[in-house]
C-alpha cells in the first residue's frame, strides 16, 4: 500500500510514519535526529511519480498534522 514504511517514535505515544519510500537509509531501532535523512521517496501502491506519504499518530491513532506542524510563512 506504502511500499516502505518507517515508523519514528517520539515519547509519550507519539509517532511519525513516512511512506512510499524507495530507499530506506536507516535501520530498525536506530536513533535518527532532527534533520537526518531516513529514505529517499519513491514510487509504490498506485502512485505513478514519487511521493511520501506522512502521518502523525498518537498511540497509533491518526491525526490531522497541521494541528501539530509549525506554521510556514
Amino acid at each position: 500500500m506504502f511500499g516502505g514504511l518507517i515508523l519514528i517514535k517520539h515519547g509519550s505515544g507519539w509517532i511519525t510514519a513516512y511512506g512510499h519510500t524507495q530507499t530506506i537509509l536507516v535501520a530498525r531501532g536506530q536513533k535518527v535526529r532532527r534533520g537526518q535523512v531516513i529514505a529517499r521517496a519513491g514510487e509504490s501502491g498506485s502512485v505513478d511519480e514519487p511521493q511520501l506519504h506522512f502521518e502523525i499518530r498518537d498511540k497509533r491513532r491518526p491525526v490531522d498534522p497541521l494541528k501539530y506542524l509549525p506554521a510556514r510563512g
